[in-house]
């Protein structure tokens, strides 16, 4: 084995041991991750999701993550990416927070450059293709994992819409707004 082996090695190796430690700043080739049947436990906080923050009601919590590589009969190199987590979203009826659980298991198909897109991806939607990369940024791949499984209009089962609570707290502000503009 060459050096770069051993150094991918001590690095998964290393990656193991941190479990609880964040997943902020870990970057992987994917190819090797998957070749060594890498394995990464980690939390990821959702403050450190910078795109999902204006989707969150509150920034505060934690994801548990897990990516494992392998390589199958074929030779075809896979991640396995798990995601749990319970993040606080904007509900868009009341604009009040709503809980919203995440549990996504994701598998996704590296092509390397040059391979040929797998043409099934159509017919079967249990795994996904994604481009090999030499500095597949972890974080990036999680929080577009996490984005894709978001509604796109969360909301709560029982609420009451602004309106209501207008009615109950006196007149809104846009209201007095359209008075004013018929003047």
């Amino acid at each position: 084995m060459g050096v770069g082996h051993d150094s991918i090695r001590r690095f998964m190796s290393r990656e193991r041991q941190s479990v609880s430690d964040s997943i902020a700043g870990t970057v992987i080739d994917s190819l090797e991750f998957a070749r060594g049947a890498g394995v990464l436990d980690r939390s990821v906080g959702l403050d450190e999701l910078p795109r999902l923050a204006d989707l969150l009601g509150a920034t505060a919590g934690r994801l548990s993550v897990r990516l494992e590589g392998w390589r199958d009969e074929q030779g075809k190199s896979w991640l396995q990416l798990a995601i749990a987590g319970d993040p606080v979203l904007c509900c868009q009826r009341c604009l009040g927070g709503v809980k919203f659980p995440l549990a996504i298991k994701s598998r996704l198909q590296l092509v390397a450059p040059g391979e040929d897109w797998p043409d099934d991806d159509l017919v079967d939607d249990s795994a996904d293709a994604i481009a090999a990369d030499k500095a597949l940024v972890v974080l990036s791949l999680i929080e577009d994992e996490v984005l894709l499984a978001l509604p796109i209009a969360p909301r709560h089962e029982q609420c009451e819409s602004p309106q209501a609570n207008a009615d109950v707290h006196g007149s809104s502000p846009f209201a007095a707004l359209a008075a004013l503009n018929k003047h």
